[in-house]
């Protein structure tokens, strides 16, 4: 990890200063109902300050977030401070009698809920170190109980990726998992086609590249700073297929309320009878979530999730409730004030969402109805509907697009030149680098960071190996992320400033995904290979390939054709130039560019007829993708 002193090296502003003062007088901070309900419960905190892989690598260290204890410094935005204190007070906490919740040891929560037998166990964080840290230091104060089942609420790796842990304290490995219909397609799908670039947006977005402290990273909006570790995969047993299906579970009654296409493509909600619990998932959170999310993602369905919030709300109206819990954040207690916190995160998003596409049938583009948008006080004051992960901005872009499309609908829109064409022409129009830098510095110093970020992005575009450029502008993000509200746009403008002075680092360990990456099917791994064929390099070439997975009993024919490859399920053709015998991660490793066919066949994984070099062929067609791709220059 690069230190702290070689990424972010300025001070907050003046202006800055100004903007993070104001924030004390526009927000009540004498309001400390969050932080009494964040540490109501607390049965023990972490026994360790360390915990590290079975390599040795350091996982978490408890000590990083000592800094959030002091009051808030000029370089972050008082109300995110606030927002990082409540997600670092972790620990072991009882909601209710029978029902633990383990924080801050991912990004996601888990939930533990005592059967009559042995313990469910509700979502399993995102890795199996950290999952297995969560049901060690229950197991130091709980009963040490089989787990009897495990339920996930939804279909993002933080709700699943600790799995495998989880099962090393079943009772039995045919225990049932418990998942949303659709579940499994989604969960092993979704980053697929786009997972390299997706996970290198995500560095942005979760800042894991950035230190620890006042002028780096405070924490991700929805949890703590973000851990590491090592995801899993298993395949579930249970489908919950109906909008509300009530199960028995280890002698407990669920009632279950699917809630597709929401903040995941395949979600559902709970309502525990015998505990008077509910559990709400990642739909409901202590934060405006985000309805386009930046690291890039399908933009969610407003009306949807509002829809999901008004059926959860439904669902309990004739019930008692004690408490609500979130897989986000720390739980609202008593029917009362659970139902209103329900009521103002359901009406947050149908603001958003009704008020966005009102001023678009008025024609005001989307960045225009991103500038001039307001939540009115009731929503807007409510410290559950502050925008630390979402925000109103790029929320109301994301509903825009859901609808309209990236077209503003104005001609010279159609057809832009891409950023770095065009920024050689904005500077040239603007009189060269030297006279827009020096406009840049008097902006600058005038607090101006928007546009002097909007002017010098064309700049570093134009000629990357400007250093005046690049770290002025590095200067005015670092500014921008030091006022922001959301973790999200601070982790992406203080990573962006890093990359500016610093280059890109090439050191960041890559996140493994194999054990998820496995699970997909043949058929979207095919998706994935039609997606990496480099279609100027296949022009011209035309190829027919039977492949029969041996593993797996599957069939399937590859057919490139005018640049294009596709396939289809279930047959072989006739008349191959190429037949493959192979099993399913032999394939895979030698699609991904990581096993070589010779290797394959020498390990005999692989059995070749036809033209054998024509495989060769088809392989050097496809591109291998850079997972640390430049964003911030050319």
């Amino acid at each position: 990890m690069i230190s702290s002193k070689s990424t972010q090296s300025l001070p907050a502003s003046s202006f800055t200063k100004q903007l993070n003062e104001a924030v004390y007088h526009s927000l009540n901070f004498e309001d400390r109902q969050d932080f009494e309900d964040a540490q109501r419960g607390l049965i023990a905190p972490f026994d360790f300050n360390i915990f590290k892989s079975d390599t040795g690598e350091v996982l978490w260290d408890t000590d990083i977030v000592e800094f959030l204890r002091d009051s808030a410094p000029e370089t972050v935005n008082p109300s995110l401070w606030r927002n990082s204190q409540l997600q670092s007070i972790s620990g072991l906490f009882q909601v209710v009698d029978g029902v633990y919740q383990v924080r801050g040891l991912s990004i996601s929560t888990t939930v533990l809920i005592e059967g009559k037998n042995g313990l469910i166990v509700c979502d399993t964080l995102k890795s199996i170190e950290s999952a297995k840290a969560a049901l060690e230091l229950y197991y130091k104060h709980r009963p040490k109980k089989q787990v009897t089942a495990i339920i996930v609420s939804q279909s993002h790796v933080d709700h699943f990726g600790g799995i495998q842990a989880v099962l090393e304290y079943a009772e039995n490995p045919n225990i049932p998992i418990i998942v949303p219909q659709h579940f499994t397609k989604e969960a092993i799908s979704e980053n697929v086609l786009l997972g390299s670039i997706m996970k290198r947006r995500g560095q942005y977005q979760f800042g894991h590249v950035l230190p620890p402290g006042p002028r780096g990273t405070v924490c991700v909006g929805i949890g703590t700073i973000q851990t590491n570790g090592i995801t899993t995969f298993e395949m579930p047993n249970v489908e919950i297929e109906n909008e509300i299906q009530t199960l028995d579970i280890d002698g407990l009654t669920f009632k279950f309320l699917l809630t597709p296409d929401t903040e995941a493509p395949a979600e559902m909600h709970f309502y525990c009878e015998d505990y008077k619990v509910l559990y709400a998932s990642e739909n409901v959170n202590k934060t405006m979530h985000q309805i386009y999310t930046v690291r890039g993602a399908k933009t969610r369905d407003a009306i949807q999730w509002v829809s999901a919030i008004e059926k959860t709300i439904d669902l309990v109206e004739n019930k008692e409730m004690d408490a609500l819990v979130m897989a986000h954040a720390w739980p609202v207690w008593g029917k009362e004030n659970a139902t209103q916190h329900l009521k103002l995160q359901r009406d947050l998003y149908k603001y958003m969402h009704d008020q966005t596409v009102r001023l678009a049938n008025h024609g005001y583009t989307m960045e225009e109805i991103a500038e001039t948008i307001q939540l009115p006080e009731t929503l807007n004051q409510y410290w559950g509907n502050r925008g630390y992960y979402g925000t109103l901005k790029h929320n109301v872009k994301g509903i825009y697009n859901f609808y309209l499309g990236y077209y503003s609908g104005h001609p010279s829109d159609l057809d832009p030149l891409p950023q770095v064409e065009a920024g050689k022409k904005y500077v040239q129009y603007m009189g060269g680098a030297a006279h827009v830098i020096q406009q840049a510095k008097t902006d600058y110093k005038n607090g101006e960071y928007r546009w002097v970020a909007q002017v010098l992005k064309h700049v570093v575009m134009a000629d990357p190996d400007n250093m005046e450029a690049k770290h002025l502008l590095a200067d005015t993000f670092e500014q921008l992320g030091y006022q922001a509200e959301s973790a999200n746009w601070r982790n992406m403008y203080l990573v962006g400033a890093m990359e500016l002075r610093n280059g890109v680092n090439k050191e960041v360990p890559a996140y493994d995904s194999s054990a998820v990456f496995n699970k997909v099917s043949v058929d979207d791994f095919l998706k994935l290979l039609a997606v990496k064929l480099n279609g100027p390099k296949a022009n011209g070439k035309k190829m027919t390939v039977n492949v029969t997975i041996t593993d797996t009993n599957e069939e399937f024919v590859l057919y490139l054709e005018n640049s294009v490859l596709s396939h289809k399920m279930d047959v072989l053709d006739d008349n191959p130039d190429i037949s493959l015998h192979v099993d399913k991660f032999t394939l895979y490793g030698m699609g991904n560019g990581r096993l070589a066919p010779a290797q394959a066949l020498a390990d005999r994984k692989l059995e070749i007829s036809g033209e054998q070099n024509k495989w060769n062929e088809f392989l050097s067609l496809l591109d291998s993708f850079n997972p640390l791709v430049n964003i911030v220059t050319p």
